[in-house]
């Protein structure tokens, strides 16, 4: 079967689970914003969980050719089928020649749309996620964003008969992700946490930032009060997803998806794995604030993250 995009909304990107291991090479990670949206939208469109999605911002249009089933997933997501409002966070089944619409209402927060089968759209190192900065990946594989016109080709799904055999999959409102801006998001203390002085240390959790306008899959630039540190010069070091670098202006950077491979500002920590796709659902204008979490408390988190998602995604099988 083909999906052909309409209207491309903002930005829509072709992302899978990214380019793990690859970063001593030279690659960016990459990789959906939100995981677990992304991982939902999979499951409920029964597909493994590195099948690629369109990962967008702003409403999208498709069609398709051939009955198949979708999800949406996301922050504060719609779908409509045809102009009929369909359920979010669930299997939906479509037919030949129906119109999918899908987007957040929130602009800026990311929606991902999973349909049912094997995407055809080439690998590099691995993954097919789109990298615009270094010109790699997507549907063409030259880090271009999906357009007006463009066809992606996805082959039958062996896991579900379309023809209404499996039972859709829906996951209630109440165990869906949760993107509270009121809650803090938690960061791990790095390596260089000691180059900042107590009172340093105290402003940033004490105070709160606003999401600039400064944002993409790379990193998020924040504004309010600023942070030193006593290193004034490093070198350039491998940076991980969530680092926290702070440049001499003091404004922290949140290091993403995309981020490049090495970075040469000292980093205060590390967004806690289970708090980062909250971040990466936060729009310009929104405010957050932050907490410091030990390196065993976030494992745990993290821990009981997963088998939160696998149990739940067991109970709907």
């Amino acid at each position: 079967m083909k999906i052909e995009i309409k209207n491309k909304g903002l930005l829509s990107l072709v992302v899978d689970g990214g380019r793990q291991g690859r970063q001593r090479e030279g690659f960016c990670q990459s990789g959906p914003m939100d995981t677990e949206a992304y991982s939902w939208a999979n499951f409920l469109a029964f597909n493994l969980d590195n099948t690629p999605c369109i990962e967008a911002i702003g409403e999208v249009t498709l069609d398709v050719d051939s009955p198949c089933v979708i999800a949406v997933t996301g922050r504060n997501v719609t779908l409509t089928v045809n102009g009929i409002e369909q359920p979010t966070y669930a299997s939906v089944r479509v037919n030949a020649c129906d119109e999918i619409k899908f987007g957040s209402q929130t602009l800026g927060s990311k929606s991902y749309l999973a349909i049912g089968g094997g995407w055809n759209v080439p690998l590099v190192a691995g993954s097919a996620c789109t990298v615009m900065r270094e010109k790699l990946g997507g549907l063409t594989n030259d880090g271009r964003p999906l357009t007006f016109g463009d066809h992606i080709e996805i082959s039958a799904n062996n896991v579900v008969n379309v023809k209404g055999v499996t039972r859709e999959r829906v996951l209630p409102k109440a165990f869906q992700p949760d993107y509270q801006r009121d809650k803090p998001i938690s960061v791990i203390p790095g390596y260089q946490f000691e180059a900042f002085s107590r009172a340093a240390q105290q402003l940033f959790v004490s105070s709160r930032y606003t999401v600039s306008s400064s944002i993409d899959r790379m990193g998020y630039r924040l504004e309010g009060p600023g942070v030193s540190s006593t290193i004034t010069a490093m070198r350039s070091e491998a940076i991980h997803t969530g680092a926290i670098q702070i440049p001499p202006d003091g404004q922290p950077i949140v290091m993403m998806r995309d981020r490049q491979t090495l970075g040469g500002y000292p980093k205060l920590g590390c967004v806690s794995p289970v708090d980062l796709n909250r971040l990466a659902q936060a729009v310009p204008g929104e405010h957050i604030h932050f907490t410091f979490q030990d390196h065993e408390a976030a494992r745990a988190d993290m821990l009981l993250s997963i088998n939160r998602l696998r149990t739940l995604q067991g109970n709907l099988l």
